[in-house]
């Protein structure tokens, strides 16, 4: 294969994750999200995985992943049912769940098919170059109205919405979903300077820095959650650099130079658009509004964290909604039969806390379920990819910590390390476990 090829077919598994990590619909096909276009190439993958294997084989993981998906099904289903509720929420979840790994399947066949091979650093560079790809779209459609114009003719994300509120999107990414999102991507890319610093360029470090600074500012902009995967991916840089800073090789040190190196450059040109850009200006406000109202009033807070704790702590009252919920996710005030005292806005009970929602949704077996499936689908991928096994656990903390704010799911990021050892086991058996015990000797 050429070098046009090549270059070719990175750009098509480039845009066909982000149709799966970012998913959004398109106007000539409306009411079709892109994640289900992605998902049924992932059927077409899997058809020909099995042709080429001559066998079926399914891992027993995956069938064990869509067995705790589907006690997320059975305990809605008793609830709504229970409660005589018309919620639609969450009943179809098993379905759902194999909806995201078959499109996670077909990205990471086309990752196979692109590179020879499927391993999570590739996962992660082309995670990191689609999330970099978004807050660059983002920026260019807030400063260029006539290519925002463009894209909200071809694509369907509620940006009538978006724009009302003064939010910046990029295509598919906006609002908790992008800050969820970027917050997985940013703490697989710490994960990755540390663990291969000594396998990576130098050139190749700098780039990663980058990322991580650019996923970081405008990351924020476009929703605060983005600071989860800061605050994460930050913490484990620094607790790694301050534990090995007196290596005898000095690998780490020398990162430390890097990034001093790299942070020399950026700060002063961020400095001088944060003075000169009203626009840039505006979004940084956004994006940082905690440390702008610290440095003036003393309090690290925003108007959003400020709402969420005067009025969205609401816990059930009942037992029985601790143990099988009140059948509600959405906003009762769709319910006609509802007899309650209803919100007149936002969602059932005034809050938009995960934990919260879940708990009204299906009670505490339903969110038992809900944890276990992110949790069983991180275990895969860390026993699968020992080397990268803090990828996955980063992955499930930054799920874990956005529930306490927003019901917006990471398994997307999760289920990609299933899908990348499902395309292993069925394809590359013998080479998954040679490549196991490599990096089970490279673990430190």
């Amino acid at each position: 294969m050429g070098k046009g090829g090549k270059i070719l077919l990175i750009l098509i598994t480039g845009i066909l994750l982000s149709l799966f990590y970012f998913p959004v619909e398109f106007t000539f096909l409306p009411g079709q999200n892109s994640k289900n276009l992605v998902a049924a190439a992932g059927l077409v993958f899997l058809l020909f995985s099995f042709i080429a294997r001559r066998e079926f084989v399914m891992p027993k993981e995956v069938i064990v992943l869509i067995l705790i998906a589907a006690f997320v099904n059975i305990f809605t289903i008793i609830s709504v049912t229970y409660n005589h509720t018309p919620e639609i929420s969450y009943t179809n979840y098993v379905v759902s769940a194999i909806i995201w790994l078959s499109g996670a399947y077909a990205v990471c066949s086309m990752i196979r098919i692109t590179h020879g091979r499927i391993d999570i650093p590739l996962v992660v560079a082309y995670l990191t170059g689609v999330s970099v790809f978004q807050c660059g779209m983002a920026i260019a459609m807030d400063m260029y109205h006539p290519l925002r114009n463009i894209i909200d003719a071809i694509f369907i994300q509620g940006q009538e919405n978006l724009q009302r509120m003064n939010r910046i999107y990029g295509i598919g990414s906006y609002l908790d979903v992008a800050g969820s999102r970027f917050s997985c991507v940013l703490g697989a890319i710490a994960v990755l300077i540390v663990k291969d610093q000594d396998r990576m360029s130098k050139l190749s470090v700098i780039l990663y820095i980058l990322a991580f600074i650019i996923i970081t500012v405008i990351g924020n902009m476009i929703a605060r959650t983005t600071s989860v995967g800061v605050v994460l991916g930050l913490g484990y840089l620094l607790f790694s650099l301050l534990k090995r800073l007196f290596d005898r090789d000095g690998r780490r040190s020398s990162l430390v130079w890097i990034w001093a190196g790299v942070l020399a450059v950026v700060i002063p040109l961020g400095v001088t658009l944060y003075r000169s850009v009203p626009e840039i200006n505006r979004l940084i406000h956004f994006g940082f509004e905690g440390f702008f109202a610290y440095a003036e009033t003393g309090e690290f807070q925003t108007a959003s964290s400020n709402h969420l704790v005067d009025d969205m702590l609401v816990f059930p009252e009942e037992t029985k909604t601790w143990i099988i919920g009140d059948g509600y996710f959405v906003n009762s005030t769709n319910d006609i039969n509802y007899l309650g005292d209803a919100t007149d806005k936002g969602f059932y009970m005034g809050t938009d806390i995960g934990y919260l929602r879940f708990l009204f949704l299906f009670g505490l077996p339903g969110l038992f379920a809900m944890i276990m499936v992110m949790v069983y689908s991180a275990i895969t991928g860390a026993r699968a990819f020992r080397r990268y096994r803090m990828v996955f656990i980063m992955g499930l903390l930054c799920g874990l910590i956005v529930w306490l704010k927003v019901a917006t799911d990471v398994f997307p990021f999760l289920v990609l390390g299933v899908a990348s050892y499902m395309v292993r086991e069925i394809l590359d058996p013998d080479k998954g476990q040679s490549a196991e015990e490599d990096e089970e000797e490279a673990v430190e």
